[in-house]
């Protein structure tokens, strides 16, 4: 076969084809590097197929829908999708440039990439011009597979149908063996990646796309032009060094720095792989895991691809028989505690109708092995899983086993009645906490809050820098927290006899009673004095009073409308902190009333749709109705945003909400005490912020 000619060439005889074949083959720049703009054109993707991993299916072999329905262009469309160093993210020096123009033809993706001017991007920017870099690759993310099966392979090729690419890197190695720096003249078609002719190799081919030359007079028929793409010609013999030297105009690579780069390369993915193994040698056996290794090496695998086979491998698996699992002394072979936290639900379930058992782990089932045991039965369960070889059978005996400090049933009826108290306690919602204000407490000494105003207002900085100093004045309002209890016993006739009925009516009620309790004790304070409410420290007056000291209490009641809620909002508006700023009032205020006024309190909050501004609802979305029983009498009360400016505080001791569950031995008999203590405090703190009417 004879070398076609090159384009505007002679029709004279061609010389013998090894020198002009050598000349092709030197690297050379490619024609689309622009270095004034930085700019190169690229085939960043052919759809081609490859081995990937993917966390939820595992290795897979994948092909790429290049089709514009199938491919998101906007994120390289966009100009500022990354160009990076080999997929790499760490760091803002990964960055080496950014896309400025993408788009697909004929089932591949082009693109011109711009690369950064900074030092560090240098030597790759003169490696990719100079034609010694040439293999890219994207990265992107894939939001729908369809599995085909291959009938060439034998195997499911999963395609990507729905996929979005939002980087383009450049690579020494790509996936795609036609992604890569775009020649001059391609007409749409992508060159092959350049890759370094070792000494024992034939080099390879010419990057320049051969074109069909003229047909001459004189040419043999074997030159005239065909319909099939000419075939590049095969070199079977070692080329004279004369002839493989590069032409004098175009720099010669160094083939040795190339290759050292591409070994370094190899040597540094193979480490993280042998890391990601020898990670993998105490949890699986050699034969799983030399498999993975060689196919991690052979395919090209980065290491935390590797690592994510050798987890695969691990869960395909199975539990580990180098585990031995423990003996089974009995019908449950779980851990003591839970089978303990199962029964607890098992009697929380069959107290409290409806209770939707969740254990302590967040499972649900297990319960319903234990719901038709006597507690008889469950202490001598818990007797062997806590590996007791001779427990006795008889309800007495067991009974009196029950009360021993080794055993478990004290801790069975703690478990028991705490998920019976929240299961009632956590629903509820007591209204009082719409109004007052959170603040827990440390201990029981008193606490002293802060009120609006008692942090100084910040001043302008001096001119010689100096920061003036403030005074916080000290806060005289104290809130106390208070211990209330409960307790009911467990007594040994009471197992003996199967009755346990007591125990779980007061778990399941005290629940309710606790909530109950927090909103009766904070009305209490509020309805004290008749409505007024307890006496501050500060000023020496109850929280709501008339007169220019506080001027937060209608001086005659009136009836609940829009125009006297006006008036208490405009009152409140007027308050003023300590240091005579505007007091914040927050995004919603709180209409507290009792039943009597729950009607008006809705009919002027409701959100009203009228076709005149004069008819239309002014407070609606600005202020909240809370409906409370225990306000009684046609009172009402307007409060703001407790965050914001808070008038009563509540809280709990070192956050624990809720009562605590404690158990203990009965003195002087068989028999545990189960007692429930709450640790609550309620006070009030100040009075801005709020506005009450007695009502008429």
């Amino acid at each position: 076969m004879t070398e076609p000619t090159e384009p505007g060439g002679s029709n004279a005889a061609p010389e013998p084809a090894a020198a002009p074949i050598m000349a092709q083959r030197a690297i050379t720049a490619p024609a689309t590097v622009d270095r004034a703009a930085r700019t190169v054109d690229v085939v960043w993707s052919t759809g081609a197929r490859a081995r990937n991993f993917v966390p939820a299916l595992g290795l897979i072999t994948e092909e790429l829908e290049m089709s514009p329905n199938a491919v998101r262009m906007e994120a390289l469309r966009s100009g500022r999708a990354p160009v990076l160093d080999t997929h790499r993210r760490g760091g803002a020096r990964d960055v080496l440039g950014r896309v400025t123009a993408a788009r697909l033809d004929r089932g591949r993706g082009y693109a011109t990439l711009q690369f950064s001017t900074a030092a560090d991007v240098e030597p790759i920017w003169q490696r990719i011009a100079d034609g010694t870099l040439r293999a890219v690759s994207v990265g992107y993310r894939v939001h729908r597979y369809e599995p085909r099966p291959d009938a060439a392979s034998g195997e499911t090729v999963h395609r990507a149908v729905d996929w979005e690419p939002f980087e383009i890197s450049v690579v020494p190695v790509p996936v795609d063996r036609d992604a890569a720096v775009r020649a001059q003249g391609e007409q749409g078609l992508p060159a092959p990646a350049i890759e370094p002719a070792l000494p024992d190799e034939d080099p390879p081919m010419p990057e320049t796309t051969p074109e069909t030359p003229a047909a001459a007079p004189s040419a043999p028929p074997s030159a005239a032009p065909s319909t099939t793409p000419p075939q590049e010609p095969t070199v079977t013999t070692t080329p004279e060094p004369t002839r493989a030297a590069p032409a004098p105009a175009v720099p010669a690579p160094d083939l040795d720095a190339v290759r050292a780069e591409a070994q370094r390369a190899e040597r540094e993915r193979i480490a993280g792989i042998d890391v990601a193994v020898e990670a993998a040698r105490a949890l699986l056996p050699a034969d799983r895991i030399t498999p993975v290794r060689a196919d991690a090496i052979a395919q090209g695998w980065t290491g935390d691809q590797a690592r994510r086979a050798l987890f695969d491998a691990l869960v395909a698996q199975g539990p580990r028989p180098s585990i031995p699992a423990r003996a089974e002394n009995g019908p449950g072979h779980d851990d003591p505690a839970q089978i303990l936290d199962a029964m607890a639900e098992a009697l929380a379930a069959r107290a409290m109708p409806g209770y939707q058992p969740q254990g302590a782990n967040g499972r649900s089932g297990r319960h319903a092995e234990f719901m038709g045991w006597r507690p008889s039965d469950m202490i001598g369960e818990l007797l062997r899983a806590r590996g007791e070889r001779s427990v006795p059978r008889n309800p007495t005996l067991l009974a009196e086993r029950a009360f021993h400090t080794t055993s478990d049933f004290p801790l069975l009826l703690a478990a028991a009645a705490n998920k019976m108290l929240l299961a009632a306690y956590q629903p509820a919602q007591p209204t009082y906490r719409q109004i007052f204000l959170r603040r827990d407490f440390r201990d029981f000494k008193p606490h002293r809050h802060l009120r609006i105003g008692d942090f100084p207002t910040l001043l302008p900085l001096a001119e010689n820098g100096e920061i003036q100093v403030g005074t916080m004045s000290e806060s005289q309002e104290i809130v106390l927290l208070q211990t209330f209890a409960r307790r009911i016993r467990v007594t040994r006739p009471m197992l003996v006899n199967d009755d346990l009925g007591a125990f779980t009516d007061f778990a399941a009620a005290i629940g309710r009673r606790v909530a109950e309790f927090e909103n009766a004790t904070a009305y209490n304070l509020l309805n004290s004095a008749n409505g007024d409410g307890p006496t501050l420290t500060t000023g020496s007056a109850a929280v709501f009073a008339t007169g220019a000291a506080r001027a937060n209490k209608a001086s005659t009641g009136t009836v609940l409308d829009t125009s006297t809620i006006g008036a208490g909002r405009t009152a409140i508006m007027k308050q003023r902190t300590l240091d005579g700023l505007p007091i914040s009032m927050g995004q919603t205020m709180r209409l507290l009333v009792g039943p009597n006024l729950e009607l008006a309190a809705r009919q002027a909050t409701v959100v009203v749709q009228a076709s005149e501004i004069g008819k239309a609802n002014v407070f609606a979305g600005f202020v909240q109705p809370v409906i409370e029983p225990l306000i009684g009498a046609n009172r009402w009360y307007l409060f703001s945003d407790p965050v914001a400016a808070p008038v009563y505080v509540y809280g709990y001791l070192n956050g624990a909400e809720g009562p605590q569950v404690t158990t203990g031995p009965v003195q002087g008999a068989d028999g545990v005490e189960v007692s429930v203590i709450f640790d609550f405090g309620v006070g009030a703190i100040d009075w801005r912020g709020a506005w009450f009417n007695p009502g008429t």
